[in-house]
């Protein structure tokens, strides 16, 4: 018969293996006896069996008992130890992703770091980094995208500044347009960088525009223009130019301003002080000169008032006198003629301001004794006269008879032109 654990063959007879020291089954003694023989061999088999217990390791020799310990031990490690393997295995693996995770983590902070201080080269470095080690892991991808136009427009930047280097504004110019249309509805903080270099690169370009422009000009609505354009515009280059502008205005207001007051055309003159003022607040030579002009002004409306009141009362007289005495007698030549005939021929004055016409005047001619001889009515020759000129009359008084007469102009009518 064999064992079945060793598989060495027995005597039929026997109930130890000789080899391993296991108990032998009474089937396994011998696969060929009868009934008989098998039915004692069981017997014999349950009675050994109860009363082997763990006398069974006693009978054994020492060296065969450990030795059969040692394999069964080993036998019932194999499966810890292949899951011990397996599960080191998958922990290394864990570890591992978990650490390759926590890197990328880092890369992309460090990134976004970078990133916010304007750094955007080392930060689309970092981003890299972890986009070739999760290339899967889109907030990695979103940020690379963002960084690169970040990057793009950084470039862009520096190219315009190095054409502002070399004059060329226009090309300039038109750069940074598409730099701010790139910008619009991008809110995202990495950008504010670009933004500062944006509004740096704007008023470099503004002021270079103006100072190009506002040397030749010479009207002061333009230079005004000029001003509101660099008004709000931070830094050194900004605040020259508006300071060479506000002199400017200063310079043009002043120059209109003193033209006008010499012409006394006051308003005019104020009007363009207070144009330059608005710019110049603290030009001390424009403010000297609408201070004079405020002066000269009240001087010049005083002196003026007086004037006026003088002509007013000139002319209120001169019109008393065009009422009143327009008309002077120069002189009067009365002769008597041999037919006894009272001649009478006289010269007259216009003393108005104004020409007249229609001149009449009334008489009397008294005898040597004062007695009236005769009234009467006389018009005067021309009928026009223009002021200052002189013009004439005559009359002749018949049967007068007296060498001795005398002739008065009693009254004068005229009309004024």
């Amino acid at each position: 018969m064999y064992c079945h654990h060793c598989v060495r063959e027995h005597d039929a007879d026997a109930v130890y293996c000789s080899k391993c020291g296991r108990l032998l089954e009474p089937s396994q003694r011998s696969l060929h006896s009868g009934n008989e023989t098998q039915a004692a061999a069981l017997e014999e088999w349950d009675l050994a069996k109860d009363q082997a217990g763990s006398a069974l390791e006693t009978l054994q020799p020492p060296a065969t008992r450990q030795a059969a310990g040692r394999k069964t031990v080993l036998i019932g490690l194999i499966p810890i130890i292949l899951m011990a393997a397996v599960a080191a295995v998958l922990l290394s693996y864990y570890l591992y992703e978990a650490r390759l995770n926590n890197r990328v983590l880092e890369w992309q902070d460090a990134a976004r770091q970078e990133a916010l201080a304007g750094k955007y080269e080392e930060s689309f470095r970092q981003l890299n980094k972890a986009a070739d080690a999760r290339p899967d892991f889109k907030p990695v991808q979103e940020d690379l995208k963002i960084v690169e136009e970040a990057l793009s427009l950084d470039r862009t930047i520096t190219e315009i500044r190095q054409r502002l280097d070399d004059q060329d504004l226009e090309e300039a110019a038109t750069q940074l347009e598409q730099v701010k249309s790139k910008l619009r509805g991008r809110e995202e903080p990495i950008f504010g960088r670009v933004r500062d270099q944006v509004d740096e690169m704007s008023t470099k370009v503004t002021v270079l525009q103006v100072s190009a422009e506002f040397a030749n000009m010479e009207n002061m609505d333009d230079l005004a223009g000029q001003y509101n354009q660099v008004k709000g515009l931070s830094g050194d280059e900004a605040l020259a130019l508006r300071q060479k502008i506000e002199d400017k205005i200063a310079d043009v207001s002043y120059n209109e301003a003193d033209s006008m007051r010499k012409k006394k055309n006051f308003s005019a003159a104020i009007s363009a002080a207070q144009k330059g003022l608005i710019y110049a607040p603290e030009n001390e030579k424009l403010v000297n000169l609408y201070d004079r002009i405020i002066t000269e002004k009240k001087n010049f409306e005083e002196a003026e008032q007086e004037r006026i009141e003088q002509a007013m009362q000139k002319a209120a007289e001169e019109d008393l006198m065009n009422q009143t005495a327009a008309v002077k007698v120069k002189h009067i030549d009365a002769q008597l003629d041999i037919f006894g005939d009272f001649n009478v021929k006289g010269e007259l004055l216009n003393a108005a301001t104004r020409p007249i016409y229609s001149v009449s005047l009334e008489y009397t001619v008294h005898d040597s004794e004062g007695k009236v001889i005769t009234t009467g009515k006389v018009d005067a020759t021309p009928s026009y006269i223009e002021a200052g000129e002189t013009f004439n009359f005559s009359f002749v008084v018949h049967h007068v008879q007296d060498e001795n007469a005398t002739v008065a102009i009693d009254h004068m009518t005229w009309y004024l032109d």
